[in-house]
């Protein structure tokens, strides 16, 4: 199942993460992936919050 972080202000696709296999580590948890892109969003430069909301996570699924 692909895991897909998002910036919340801009909408870029920041990580994607797609099968198993593709990472030595796995699925980055949102505190991994903000220390590997240095706080910001590559594309608007939003600095990127630490703390989630769980309220804001979206689950999709598709067939």
């Amino acid at each position: 199942m692909p895991v897909v972080y998002r910036c919340t202000k801009c909408g870029a696709i920041i990580y994607t993460f797609l099968r198993a296999g593709q990472d030595y580590y796995g699925v980055p948890s949102p505190s991994e992936l903000i220390v590997r892109i240095a706080s910001t969003c590559p594309s608007c430069g939003k600095i990127l919050e630490k703390m989630v909301d769980i309220s804001r996570i979206e689950i999709k699924i598709f067939k």
